[in-house]
């Protein structure tokens, strides 16, 4: 099943033309990461296209929940569609940035399916979780419980949640709309 998620995955970003950006690496992966201030919202546009996106509280205790919820809006003048993966255009993954723990690039179909928003509108997207691995993976007990509750939970460590929206204002899926988002949360013992 996680090997078929990849397949889609790779079927997607085909179809879309593009690949989702890597997560940043900072420092080398062998080094303690950096000490990194909290960052609990952000906003990034392109064009009349807007993504905003809140993680709240920003320091949490282990096993203690984070609230993502991202919102897309049309700034426009006029209603758009946004051609995309079937299951969404706005995703999330996370990393640990002290030793590069991730949950990997999101999964996403390859249908291009179209994503309507209207203009003056805002629509709010709770996060959710996708994704797969395989059992080799070094990442792998850390998915297996990643992926098993809904909830967002982290174990210890300076995270950065990526919030991203990927898509194409075209119904070929060209050129591709892609708005991406950092949010660093403190998961302290």
């Amino acid at each position: 099943m996680h090997r078929v998620r990849f397949a889609a995955l790779a079927l997607a970003l085909a179809a879309c033309g593009g690949v989702p950006p890597s997560p940043t690496q900072i420092g080398p992966p062998d080094a303690p990461g950096p000490s990194v201030p909290a960052v609990g919202s952000g906003t990034v546009s392109d064009g009349a296209i807007t993504l905003s996106a809140v993680a709240e509280p920003v320091v949490v205790a282990p096993g203690e929940i984070i609230e993502v919820t991202a919102t897309l809006s049309n700034d426009g003048p006029e209603d758009v569609e946004i051609f995309g993966s079937g299951t969404g255009i706005v995703f999330f993954s996370v990393t640990r940035l002290e030793d590069g723990l991730t949950s990997g690039p999101p999964g996403m179909n390859g249908d291009c399916s179209p994503h309507p928003l209207t203009a003056g509108e805002r629509t709010e997207v709770p996060f959710s979780k996708n994704g797969g691995y395989s059992p080799e993976d070094p990442n792998a007990a850390f998915m297996e419980a990643y992926l098993a509750e809904p909830e967002l939970t982290l174990p210890a460590g300076t995270w950065r949640i990526d919030v991203a929206a990927y898509g194409s204002l075209a119904s070929g899926c060209l050129p591709p709309l892609d708005l991406n988002i950092a949010l660093i949360v403190t998961v302290s013992e």
